[in-house]
């Protein structure tokens, strides 16, 4: 797998790096499919939390999925799906003014991420040197983590194969945002946390594998946001910089498009499942605005 292939899907990362809080209310309503009823709606809307990658043996478009887009009319999404917004995001994401990730490493960091590079995961010394070492840190984790899985081989990505099958219903494509927006959010990720999140990947590949495998068992197998919430939270370094930005405000922000947007259309919507939860996480924001949201089960 060559670097061209990976720089198609950075704009996928931001959910598996970021976190919002939970409410001990939602202990028992785990699900990361839930139905939008109430507040003078005619027909429900769905809103689907989503890990933007994951094993392909780990994620299929269920029956339930399949039932809440065939009652819909619009697919909805946090930025429009096309070659342009993730081009475009793939380039924002590069260390500004030509920079490198020498600047940020230590000779012995430096020296522990090359060999994870290009012994363990396989890079070539030509990649790495004019691709992998010029991405911002944090894009960097993620990157690892695509390639351990075998981004060619082994790695589906949600938002991609669900709009396939939104094409094949015939739903309208809608979005909460710009990719414009996407990036001037990441724009806020202080570089700090950033180099923190990376050090933690290099100095402990196995624990940084591990914290994946274990949030695609919470996420398949449970569908517990609480416990999808403390595996995400591990590569934030805890920003809480990033946190409000990315998430909070623009949570608050999409809201208010839902509301326009379900008013005039039944809608399925697919945003990251770390936007869900929590007292300022788009299902307790959608039931202060009046909605009824019911958790169903999002696998059969």
């Amino acid at each position: 797998m060559n670097y061209k292939t990976i720089s198609n899907y950075f704009i996928v990362f931001v959910v598996n790096i970021s976190t919002v809080f939970i409410s001990e209310a939602q202990h028992d309503q785990n699900s990361i499919l839930w139905e939008i009823s109430g507040n003078g709606l005619e027909k429900s809307s769905y809103l689907f939390g989503i890990i933007n990658f994951l094993p392909k043996n780990e994620f299929s478009v269920s029956k339930n999925v399949r039932r809440a887009m065939e009652e819909s009319k619009v697919f909805i999404s946090k930025t429009p799906i096309n070659r342009p917004s993730r081009n475009k995001f793939s380039k924002a994401v590069r260390i500004p003014n030509d920079g490198w990730i020498n600047d940020y490493l230590t000779d012995d960091e430096l020296n522990q991420l090359r060999l994870l590079m290009l012994k363990d995961l396989d890079v070539t010394e030509h990649d790495y040197h004019f691709f992998y070492s010029r991405l911002q840190p944090v894009i960097l984790v993620t990157a690892t983590t695509l390639l351990y899985l075998d981004l060619d081989d082994n790695v589906v990505f949600s938002e991609d194969l669900l709009a396939k099958t939104a094409k094949k219903s015939k739903l309208k494509f809608k979005s909460l945002g710009t990719v414009e927006d996407e990036i001037a959010a990441f724009e806020q990720f202080p570089m700090q946390d950033q180099v923190e999140a990376l050090k933690y990947t290099i100095n402990n590949f196995n624990e940084h594998i591990e914290d994946y495998n274990q949030l695609v068992r919470y996420y398949s197998n449970e569908q517990d946001l609480d416990k999808i919430h403390e595996e995400i939270l591990k590569a934030t370094n805890r920003s809480e910089k990033f946190q409000e930005v990315y998430y909070y405000s623009r949570n608050k922000l999409w809201t208010g498009k839902i509301h326009d947007l379900i008013s005039m259309d039944p809608a399925f919507i697919v945003i990251g499942a770390a936007h869900l939860s929590g007292e300022r996480g788009l299902i307790q924001l959608l039931r202060a605005k009046g909605y009824t949201m019911n958790p169903i089960s999002a696998f059969d």
